[in-house]
């Protein structure tokens, strides 16, 4: 059975969509049931077996209540909900409740293509944080000042299943920067094709890797890495495996006074790393190895110019940005400050210049 989630321009929002609905229909069917989310043009669609999907086995499965507890690998509400310090509680329960509510009218509006959320600026329900960036502005709570601006509002059962998603699917990371205040680095990986149960096992295994970073981009660029050795090693380990990425969202929200505002944030393509990734040449193991070593090295401080080359080269593969990054680490190896085990092969090489155009 296919569930459409239509795109609205809301690049965030429309894909936490998808995974909210996603963990929704997989919570409240037998185990066996795995949804796959596919990138479809204009929509997200999510395929499903209808068969023993219903509300009951949902609101009686422990594991749907799980999603709402707040600590890494489950959901990182308290981070998704970051402009309202003190609400954000009440707001994760009531998430649940609308989801658990209206279950059945969700199921059966997203198996209508032509299905679009009700997006207002005065009706609805808050689009706020790290779902909407492009129009945050800042907290939603009582500040010193008299800061007041429309925001972004959404129907109840839209916003629900995008506050799901994103604490399902969003990486947050969250480091201390000049002054005694705080970067937020978000990044959302986009599915081509993904089984959700593959989702689970690939985000416990890369989103707890973490950098001291020194961008959003930098950020974003080893993530996408991680991501990519992820599905390098089960497509090696297991004779049919298809899912794929197509891309990462990320932004940054730094912090100014009592707010949080947007800084910088893009799209980040996985096309180049995604081919690297289903080569099927075992030089490939190697390559990640090397890369998620200069980052490591780039982020000490005193070594940033690595950080950046190696970013700039992952985000960009062109041949101008892998001649910077490989003249920057020939010259410490020269210095002697890189073990020998780091050494970029001939075979590895040329796996790299494969990755270039």
């Amino acid at each position: 059975m296919p569930y459409f989630v239509a795109k609205t321009g809301l690049e965030i929002f429309d894909l936490c969509r998808a995974y909210g609905l996603a963990a929704l229909l997989d919570r409240a069917s037998p185990e066996e049931n795995i949804p796959v989310i596919y990138e479809a043009g204009s929509f997200y669609k999510v395929e499903h077996p209808s068969d023993g999907l219903n509300k009951n086995y949902l609101i009686n499965n422990t594991g749907w209540y799980q999603l709402f507890v707040n600590e890494p690998g489950v959901g990182v509400w308290n981070s998704l909900f970051l402009t309202d310090k003190n609400n954000w509680p009440k707001k994760v329960e009531r998430v649940k409740k609308i989801l658990s509510d209206n279950f059945d009218k969700i199921i059966s509006e997203f198996q209508n293509p032509s299905f679009l959320p009700k997006i207002s600026s005065n009706k609805g329900e808050t689009l706020s944080g790290p779902l909407d960036p492009s129009a945050f502005k800042g907290l939603r709570g009582k500040t010193r000042g008299d800061y007041c601006e429309a925001q972004t509002k959404v129907d109840s059962q839209n916003w629900a299943l995008a506050y799901l998603g994103g604490a399902i699917a969003g990486r947050y990371k969250i480091q201390k920067a000049q002054g005694n205040k705080w970067n937020y680095f978000v990044m959302f990986p986009v599915p081509e094709r993904i089984e959700f149960n593959n989702f689970r096992d690939i985000k416990e295994k890369t989103y707890t890797i973490g950098l001291k970073y020194i961008s959003v981009q930098n950020a974003a660029a080893h993530f996408s890495v991680c991501l990519a050795q992820k599905m390098r090693e089960l497509t090696s380990s297991r004779s049919q495996f298809s899912d794929r990425f197509s891309g990462v969202f990320y932004f940054s929200m730094i912090q100014s006074g009592q707010q949080f505002k947007p800084f910088s944030g893009g799209n980040l393509s996985l096309h180049s790393l995604m081919e690297l990734a289903y080569s099927g040449n075992p030089d490939v193991e190697k390559v990640f190895e090397v890369w998620n070593y200069l980052f490591r090295k780039g982020s000490v401080q005193g070594c940033e110019d690595l950080g950046v080359a190696i970013t700039d080269f992952i985000m960009h593969p062109t041949l101008e940005t892998y001649e910077k990054h490989a003249r920057l680490f020939l010259r410490y190896m020269i210095r002697g400050e890189v073990k020998s085990k780091n050494f970029y092969t001939e075979e590895i090489l040329r796996e790299v210049i494969n990755y270039v155009h």
